[in-house]
């Protein structure tokens, strides 16, 4: 991710929480998560970040990933609908 925002995180981080410790410990797979190149990756590892991704993951994570997909529709929709279910709040850009 080229450019560095400001998070804004579902829930307050602090310390010693989890989220804050994922994102410094994985931080490399993390990014290239996010961006769409899980290439070498295990399978168990991409469904962890993804299931961190629908409970944790910030607005600017989520859209990054939604970005990531490009033409693969199906990937793109299945994200959506379980963000639709799981946080129904996250208001995403169009």
């Amino acid at each position: 991710m080229g450019k560095e925002r400001k998070q804004e995180l579902p829930y307050e981080e602090t310390e010693e929480s989890f989220g804050r410790w994922f994102r410094e410990t994985a931080k490399e797979k993390w990014q290239n998560y996010l961006n769409g190149n899980e290439r070498g990756v295990p399978r168990d590892e991409i469904d962890a970040m993804r299931k961190f991704l629908i409970g944790h993951g910030t607005k600017e994570e989520v859209q990054t990933k939604l970005d990531s997909f490009d033409l693969r529709l199906l990937p793109h929709q299945g994200l959506l609908k379980d963000l639709q279910v799981q946080r129904p709040n996250l208001k995403l850009d169009p």
